[in-house]
């Protein structure tokens, strides 16, 4: 089977759904699948590489000036489609309201390719209400029709399901997680020391980690309070910051700091990928995510694959495994639970290490690229032979 996927960027610093589809893809590769990926972040004009036995055609989007940067308008992307859609079998098309998406639905309709649309939370209330004048424009012009003729509506959790139903735009619709490649966090031991060895300032503190896009629904304006709470109980804990964000975001983030007295505490990492990224969850001590609204919560799940105890909120839709496997802590939307969650893990060594491996175990047991890909293969044979999904 020849599977395209279309995503607007596989860049590390749109989020988790990026890294998500990287996954997928070595995952189905091992399964047999020759997979494309089709994006448009391509420095200039037009790009060709692979990791994994896995192809990427990446075009340069256009106009970023004069339209929203995630829109990803381009052109080379839709002539590129429109000559090669008929070598594939099926489209797994990934977010919406962006125009590498919604050319893809266009061409699959009018070549008759079946597709699979995975709106990447971008169907829940947070992601809805943001914009929302343009976003219900652009839903009345393309994506009622995209998401109606979709072969399957494809969610990572329950609960995102949940949350677009009440929209009625598809009953046809497949839950499959997000997966992990455990591959990749095989050497984490070999990396260890490292992080630390480069920001000597932490020294021998414990290090609480918070990795994701820095954005104000990843609750950090609930963190901040929560480890100045944290701060006048324990002074051996260093927090550190992996992620990028708006330039405005951060300076507010790096000024409430200073008002909480965090300063000599905490670390702004930047955005980390490679062999960068897992040097840092080799050296951290517990993870973080205090999110108001996450789909899957990809972050939290490489976490766990790294052997760490989470703490995480209640709106982190995996919440509840982490839980019935006793994988970490997960609180309400509130800075005292927050920080009752993370002094519980730093003055407990021996928890953290049986979090850390129960966690693990979980990641293993339900998130592994090679079951997850096999799960999805099935769901992409049912659509490409019209059974039911």
């Amino acid at each position: 089977m020849k599977v395209l996927q279309i995503i607007p960027t596989l860049s590390g610093l749109s989020g988790g759904p990026a890294q998500g589809l990287k996954y997928l893809g070595l995952g189905l590769k091992s399964q047999g699948v020759e997979v494309a990926i089709l994006t448009a972040d391509a420095p200039s004009k037009k790009q060709e590489y692979s990791f994994g036995g896995v192809r990427v055609y990446s075009f340069a989007s256009y106009f970023r000036h004069f339209l929203p940067a995630q829109f990803n308008y381009s052109p080379g992307l839709s002539k590129w489609l429109k000559k090669h859609i008929k070598e594939f079998d099926l489209l797994h098309i990934h977010y919406l309201f962006t125009y590498p998406s919604t050319v893809a639905a266009y061409y699959a309709r009018k070549y008759s390719i079946p597709y699979i649309l995975r709106p990447a939370g971008m169907l829940g209330p947070a992601c809805l209400k943001k914009s929302a004048l343009r976003k219900r424009i652009y839903m009345r012009l393309f994506e009622n029709l995209n998401l109606k003729s979709a072969a399957a509506i494809h969610f990572t959790s329950e609960k995102e399901r949940i949350e677009a139903a009440c929209l009625r735009l598809n009953n046809r619709n497949i839950v499959v997680p997000n997966c992990i490649d455990l591959l990749d966090f095989k050497g984490l031991s070999a990396l260890r020391g490292e992080f630390r060895k480069q920001y000597p300032q932490i020294g021998q503190r414990k290090i609480i980690l918070f990795l994701s896009r820095l954005d104000p629904i990843k609750g950090l304006d609930l963190l901040i309070p929560a480890l100045k709470i944290l701060k006048e109980q324990h002074e051996d804990f260093y927090f550190v910051l992996a992620g990028a964000g708006r330039n405005d975001y951060q300076e507010q983030l790096k000024i409430d700091i200073g008002v909480a007295g965090l300063t000599d505490s905490v670390l702004f990492a930047g955005f980390l990928e490679g062999e960068a990224k897992y040097a840092l969850l080799a050296d951290a001590d517990i993870f973080v995510l205090s999110s108001y609204h996450e789909n899957f919560g990809i972050a939290a799940a490489e976490a766990m694959a790294s052997g760490l105890p989470v703490a995480i909120s209640d709106q982190v839709s995996i919440y509840g495994l982490v839980e019935e496997y006793q994988a970490g802590i997960a609180f309400g939307l509130n800075s005292l639970q927050i920080a009752q969650s993370l002094e519980k893990l730093l003055r407990d060594k021996e928890l953290c290490l049986k979090m850390g491996k129960n966690g693990r175990r979980l990641i293993e047991e339900n998130f592994s690229a090679e079951k997850i890909a096999r799960q999805m293969l099935e769901k992409y044979q049912n659509v490409r032979n019209n059974r039911d999904i």
